[in-house]
């Protein structure tokens, strides 16, 4: 069977004397035919607050600011299409999704934290104007029945940005892309008692700007940056262990105890990097790493 579905929505918002509002419809058309189903979606999406942050030293760090007189709010025309479908008399499931998003009035954080211990420091001169496309797909792969169940998933981006600047006008990777993502979650059970668990995740490493010089200038510190964005943390990975033993009790009472493992590999995940003087002047880019060994723990539940 085929459906459409539909509608509008209002929205707006007041900041001083200024009230901005806009309409945003959607409409999503959907095809079951109870073995697979397809559906296609297109919206328009405002919004009035923009998420920005420090991309210096891909710093986690980030802030919103509202729409203003001199700042527009952002909007996207947004495309998706998706379709799953059970294979093997239902024992798995595939999914795949595709979307684009059209966005504009887009803006970016391109100085430092250290232009804040500027006095006479103007927020705005800081910040860069433009559009960007997001595109991109996922794949997943369930397994839905049987002794062991989970599912494996992948996922591409392209995130890109494109601003006024002169040096900008090419675009560039927006501060949170990760092309590449894989995840893989697998719940393994035995008897009445015992179940295992594991989760695995891979994703490409976020991009940050480069700092090719700095120098002071009456007590200030003067930075000269790189491309915007044109360098990227290393990837993220991560594997977690799970063991778990649950008994029951009376009156339909549960009791588990939860053994686990995180970061099970050791592996060190960038979070960001500082800048570190070396002799004659010059300077280097340190990691700061988090959990450099696994991290193991132990609960308990009780259910009633």
């Amino acid at each position: 069977k085929v459906m459409a579905m539909g509608g509008v929505r209002g929205s707006f918002f007041t900041e001083g004397n200024r009230t901005n509002s806009s309409l945003d419809p959607s409409l999503r058309i959907l095809y079951d035919n109870d073995s697979w189903n397809l559906s296609a979606t297109y919206a328009l999406r405002y919004q009035y607050l923009f998420q920005t942050g420090f991309s210096d030293l891909g710093l986690p760090t980030e802030f919103w600011m509202s729409s203003t007189g001199d700042i527009k709010p952002q909007y996207a025309h947004e495309f998706s299409v998706c379709g799953s479908t059970y294979l093997f008399g239902g024992r798995y499931r595939i999914a795949l999704d595709m979307f684009y998003r059209k966005l504009y009035n887009q803006i970016a954080y391109k100085g430092s934290v250290f232009d804040y211990l500027n006095s006479v420091y103007d927020i705005k001169s800081a910040l860069l104007h433009g559009n960007g496309e997001n595109s991109g797909f996922s794949v997943t792969l369930s397994k839905c029945s049987g002794a062991l169940t989970g599912w494996l998933s992948y996922t591409y981006t392209h995130s890109r940005r494109s601003f006024d600047e002169e040096r900008r006008k090419a675009s560039s990777p927006a501060s949170h892309e990760r092309p590449h993502e894989l995840n893989a979650v697998a719940t393994y059970t035995t008897g009445k008692h015992w179940n295992f668990g594991g989760t695995f995740v891979y994703a490409t490493g976020t991009p940050y700007t480069p700092t090719e010089s700095l120098y002071l200038l009456n007590n200030n510190i003067i930075m000269k940056y790189g491309d915007y964005n044109s360098a990227r943390l290393r990837p993220y990975l991560r594997l977690d262990l799970s063991a778990n033993y649950k008994w029951s009790g009376k009156n339909n009472t549960e009791h588990g105890i939860n053994f686990s493992l995180y970061n099970a590999t050791s592996h060190d995940n960038e979070l960001f990097y500082y800048l570190s003087t070396l002799e004659g002047g010059a300077f280097a880019y340190r990691p700061v790493t988090f959990i450099l060994l696994p991290l193991p723990s132990i609960s308990y539940y009780y259910k009633f």
